[in-house]
């Protein structure tokens, strides 16, 4: 370029410079209707900025705030009205193109919880918005309000406090069903919230239970229809509601194990190939514990195909001969008085009794000891008329449940009696022995001072108090050996009042 060139080019650049800075901008102005830019004149013919109502999302445009020239004032700047950078070519300050209004439900508390109200919210999006809707989650509390009349996605800090749930179709803030989430040892109940793009779920799942089988392994509790690769077999589904789930823990009974059988050598033998020789066999509340084997029938014949022993026998093999319904391998449990005890395994006694899946024993009730005078052990249940002295334990085949409770050693607490004379509790002299379970720290009791009847203290010294009687202040309660002497006052006031007679001494000759 020669520099005549150069001079012509700077000319020109200099004067579209100083025409844009001379001339006046061109905003949109008025309400709006009137969508053609206008150049600025008057008092704004030397604006550089154009201002317009700003569009709240999922709320619509603010009212009340026009296009014109000039930026937005202090107080409005990015709350209700928008400021930008003018030309004198075009409006910078043109109408955001809107989407498609969408309706989503809003919330009131009413009588302890959150409802729907009737009327549902429109909400206004630009054009390139989601659909979002909200509703209050599980920790929302009651004076908790829903976020822009239920329009528009959860504030973060609210989301992950479950005080807020979200979710991204039309209407989709239903009050959502309740389901059993998770695995079996960690499934709770939840509020259901809707996938991305997928309408709310309206069922509950959980995993199924083939009888003497048992669950289905990596099938667990959760929202919507059963997941894919499920079958009827191994997931069943169940209709939601929003106050409870519906997927509840199946009732199950316990457990039982029988033996393992496996062929060699033309006969039929334990199955001992592996750890153990028993299969754990599921079953609900009400299904009967049986075992099948082959009998010695079967060992001539090849039509008996091992299975896993759990339940009663196939028909026809029953019919047949070639198989025997047993009694699944019996608990264990300890059997005897005090020390004179020993493991013994539990069959029934007949055919008309249940197989015995509980041990029992004597109770050990804290701070107080041995329910009984004997310490008993035994098979099944606790014997009708002392479920009140009397503990039980579910049963296993290895090593019995019902073992010798470990306890700590003995301590001694003051006792308590009320005289009727004095009419007040007084400290009677034998004190009184205290058992306790084994790492149990010690505790005593003493009458509080609301304890002004007999009928209010009724307690031996040993452990602590109710919470009632707390709160009533007719027991107090210390955590140390023989700590309850009722004589704090006492001690207190024989120390104190001869230092304030000293005091009172020194003062005088002061």
């Amino acid at each position: 370029m020669t520099w005549a060139g150069f001079f012509v080019a700077f000319c020109i650049t200099w004067v579209t410079v100083w025409c844009e800075n001379t001339l006046p901008i061109k905003c949109i102005q008025g309400d709006g209707t009137d969508e053609n830019a206008q150049d600025c004149a008057g008092d704004f013919a030397t604006a550089t900025q154009c201002s317009q109502p700003k569009f709240v999302q999922y709320t619509g445009i603010s009212p009340d705030v026009p296009y014109s020239c000039g930026p937005c004032s202090e107080e409005q700047e990015g709350v209700t009205c928008e400021s930008c950078e003018g030309s004198s070519t075009e409006a910078c300050n043109t109408k955001k193109e809107p989407g498609e209004d969408f309706n989503c439900h809003d919330y009131e508390y009413v009588d302890g919880a959150f409802k729907i109200k009737e009327e549902p919210t429109v909400c206004q999006r630009l054009l390139d918005t989601e659909i979002k809707c909200n509703m209050p989650g599980e920790n929302a509390g009651e004076h908790y309000e829903t976020k822009k009349r239920g329009c528009g996605d959860c504030p973060y800090m609210e989301r992950q406090a479950g005080q807020c749930v979200q979710c991204d179709t039309e209407q989709c803030n239903r009050t959502p069903i309740k389901c059993m989430q998770g695995n079996d040892a960690d499934a709770t109940p939840r509020m259901c919230v809707p996938l991305a793009g997928e309408d709310p779920p309206t069922v509950c799942h959980r995993p199924k239970l083939k009888e003497y089988t048992g669950f289905p392994k990596d099938q667990g509790y959760g929202c919507g229809p059963c997941p894919s690769g499920a079958t009827d077999e191994t997931c069943e589904t169940c209709e939601g509601n929003t106050t409870s789930a519906c997927n509840t823990k199946m009732e199950i009974g316990r457990n039982f194990k029988c033996k393992k059988y496996k062929k060699k050598d033309d006969a039929f033998i334990v199955d001992d190939s592996d750890e153990t020789t028993t299969v754990t066999c599921w079953r609900f509340e009400s299904t009967k514990m049986l075992c099948n084997k082959p009998s010695e029938a079967a060992e001539a014949l090849s039509q008996y195909e091992v299975g896993n022993h759990c339940g009663p026998c196939e028909t026809d093999e029953k019919a047949s001969g070639i198989c025997e319904e047993t009694d699944p391998v019996p608990i264990k449990c300890n059997v005897g008085q005090g020390i004179i005890k020993n493991s013994e395994a539990c069959i029934r006694s007949s055919d008309d009794q249940d197989i015995p899946i509980k041990c029992h024993q004597t109770k050990f009730i804290q701070y107080f000891g041995l329910a009984e005078d004997v310490d008993t052990y035994g098979c099944g249940e606790c014997p009708a008329g002392k479920e009140d002295k009397c503990q039980e334990c579910f049963g296993n085949t290895d090593n019995p449940c019902n073992k010798e409770i470990p306890t700590g050693n003995d301590y001694t607490c003051y006792d308590y009696e009320y005289n009727t004379k004095g009419k007040k509790f007084v400290k009677k002299e034998e004190m009184v022995i205290c058992q306790r379970l084994n790492k149990t720290a010690p505790k005593c009791n003493m009458p509080g001072k609301n304890a002004t009847a007999a009928s209010d203290y009724e307690n031996s010294g040993c452990g602590g108090c109710t919470e009632a009687e707390m709160a009533a202040v007719t027991c107090s309660e210390c955590g140390t050996v023989q700590c309850n002497t009722g004589h704090t006052h006492s001690i207190v006031a024989a120390f104190i009042l001869p230092l304030f007679c000293c005091l009172f001494v020194v003062m005088s000759y002061r």
